[in-house]
């Protein structure tokens, strides 16, 4: 569909589309597109019809984001702007009405969507630009918060609401378009998701893993080697043990294949930590830990017990470390465990770790055959610190 976009857009009057042209490389200059940056305007964005030349020629819509290299002048799609407004007539005036006691910003916001450089937003319109301008203040205080301080809980929440969302709130991920080279080059540097998302989440949202192996009063918790899989498979040949985890019973041949996966070192960033534990050169469980959704500022924590080292307090001893690891290591603020409701005997575990039983649902997962219930407990750093006296 894209090869006759060119010569639609020669349809247009040819003072109007050299109008537009000479208006575009006044404001972004002249700069090569890679065939990479062209798919992207393709993709997120139309070609302009020679009804909007006319009226960006004449000031009344913006100015073309992009120029392919056929000519095609680039629009973003401001459909919702044009009827909330009713009209190119009343879109100046609809549009000052998102700054209704800045008149000052108001104006200087609309030369800056006339100019067509806001091509950082998925969505081109005043409330997009509004957020985005809050949002990113946001995400400038809290970084400077955590860089003093980086267990800042309240710098925590508001940068992972201005980076990655919130309960109804869109963050900065959602708002901002990807960057594409033509970009950095025509505004001279990184983009705002290059600051405000990407060197936000690779300077806060990179974890890196503890120092290996560590050790407990009784255990020693160290990465998982092929040579677990002997003790692995007889755990998983006990009908009791696999009664509570997702996983069905396995067979010899499947927990070898999957402890030499869970032996290799992980791929991609760092987001989760599974240690075996071992109790007298004997690998007797298993404990994880992993990152709650993009950010680092809650866990998840879970754990498997052999039958045949039950009732030693061998678990609770290895969970007690991980809750340190999780608070200390870490630098997260809440930690939950989610369990089925029927499986009493990790629910006490649970409350000897000082967690909470915050929810009980009822019903809320198939496992086994069968609905059943399931349990989520929680707690806080201020609450596990506290227990440390």
């Amino acid at each position: 569909m894209f090869d006759r976009v060119g010569d639609d857009a020669l349809t247009a009057p040819s003072s109007d589309l050299a109008t537009v042209r000479r208006k575009f490389l006044d404001v972004n200059g002249e700069h090569p597109m890679t065939a990479a940056d062209e798919a992207h305007v393709r993709e997120h964005f139309q070609p302009a019809t020679p009804e909007q030349l006319t009226e960006i020629a004449a000031g009344r819509l913006p100015l073309p984001g992009y120029f392919l290299a056929d000519g095609t002048p680039m629009v973003a799609d401001i459909a919702d702007c044009l009827e909330a407004a009713g009209s190119i007539d009343r879109l100046h005036d609809w549009f000052l009405e998102f700054w209704p006691d800045d008149p000052t910003t108001a104006e200087r916001e609309w030369l800056d969507f006339l100019s067509g450089q806001y091509v950082c937003l998925r969505k081109l319109n005043p409330l997009s630009i509004r957020n985005k301008t809050r949002l990113v203040e946001q995400a400038r205080v809290a970084v400077d918060a955590r860089r003093a301080d980086p267990r800042d809980e309240s710098a925590q929440g508001s940068l992972a609401e201005a980076v990655d969302g919130g309960l109804a709130i869109m963050g900065l991920d959602q708002i901002l378009m990807p960057t594409i080279a033509y970009d950095r080059l025509r505004f001279g540097g990184p983009s705002s998701r290059d600051v405000w998302v990407d060197a936000v989440r690779a300077e806060f949202n990179n974890p890196q893993p503890p120092a290996l192996p560590i050790h407990t009063e009784r255990l020693t918790l160290r990465r998982t080697i092929p040579e677990d899989a002997v003790a692995n498979a007889r755990a998983w040949a006990d009908p009791d043990f696999a009664r509570y985890l997702l996983l069905p019973q396995q067979n010899p041949a499947e927990v070898a294949f999957a402890n030499l996966q869970h032996s290799k070192p992980p791929d991609g960033p760092h987001r989760m930590i599974a240690l075996t534990m071992e109790h007298e050169g004997t690998n007797v469980g298993n404990i994880v830990l992993f990152f709650e959704g993009t950010g680092t500022s809650g866990m998840e924590i879970g754990w498997t017990l052999h039958p045949r080292a039950a009732g030693q307090g061998l678990a609770t001893e290895a969970a007690r470390m991980g809750l340190r690891l999780a608070f200390e290591h870490y630098g997260v603020r809440r930690v939950v465990a989610n369990l089925d409701a029927l499986n009493q005997r990790s629910a006490a575990m649970c409350e000897r770790l000082g967690m909470r039983r915050e929810v009980h649902r009822l019903a809320d997962f198939w496992s086994k055959g069968r609905w059943t219930d399931s349990y989520e407990y929680a707690i806080l750093r201020t609450e596990w610190e506290a227990q440390q006296g």
